[in-house]
């Protein structure tokens, strides 16, 4: 009879088990609305120049778009199988100043200070989606992918000040311009349980738009940028 039972319970617990890690992992049909929170960082500059004549010599340097950025994002997934899922996200990022700083002397008394900041933030709109090697696992890596639309600002402050002989002349400009683009992102990601509706999880993105530079004078071209992006993510699934 006690040879029974154990048998019984042994039996049952076999039974019960592959639920267990199936609950633990992701079925056909699982939702989950997830909120991000991270950082992201410029991959390359603008293909903007500034430039300022110093005596007989003409100077000449490329403008980065922005510094290291606040990233954020809200997203709905739906699982398609266990593997796949697809949905939709909105993620912002606000870009920095990256500051440029010049002096030029033409003689002793006749100098000039300027000042460039450039920023810019970055608003996707996308079609989300994923492919997860270990769906049944408790802690689950996967790839993120995501296509949609972009709607950037970028934004130039430019200040001088020159002294001439005596005499102080200063500027102060401020321009801002939007372009809207296409936009999307690649990635990996870890996510794990912390309970059975609650998940974590830490994301790191390659993520491209394009900005119409053109919009700020003629002769200036669209230029395709990129920025790595690293999220942490907390999840509800249900």
């Amino acid at each position: 009879m006690k040879k029974l039972t154990l048998f019984a319970v042994l039996l049952s617990m076999l039974c019960a088990w592959p639920t267990a890690v199936s609950a633990q992992g992701i079925e056909k049909g699982d939702q989950m609305v997830s909120v991000f929170l991270g950082g992201a960082a410029p991959l390359q500059d603008s293909g903007v120049y500034s430039s300022v004549i110093t005596g007989d010599d003409f100077a000449k340097e490329e403008l980065a778009w922005g510094d290291g950025a606040a990233s954020y994002g809200v997203q709905y997934m739906y699982a398609l199988t266990p593997h796949f899922a697809i949905g939709a996200e909105y993620n912002g990022n606000s870009f920095g100043d990256a500051e440029y700083e010049r002096e030029y002397f033409i003689s002793t008394s006749n100098w000039g200070e300027s000042e460039i900041d450039s920023s810019m933030n970055v608003h996707n709109f996308m079609v989300a989606g994923r492919y997860t090697f270990n769906p049944q696992s408790n802690t689950r890596f996967y790839i993120p992918l995501g296509l949609g639309m972009a709607s950037a600002k970028a934004s130039f402050d430019y200040s001088e000040v020159i002294n001439d002989s005596g005499r102080f002349d200063l500027t102060n400009a401020s321009i801002s311009k939007s372009s809207t683009s296409f936009a999307y992102y690649l990635g990996l990601g870890v996510e794990g349980n912390i309970n059975n509706n609650w998940i974590w999880g830490v994301e790191g993105r390659y993520q491209a738009f394009a900005f119409d530079y053109g919009k700020f004078m003629e002769g200036l071209d669209k230029e395709n940028l990129s920025y790595f992006a690293l999220l942490f993510k907390v999840g509800y699934r249900f």
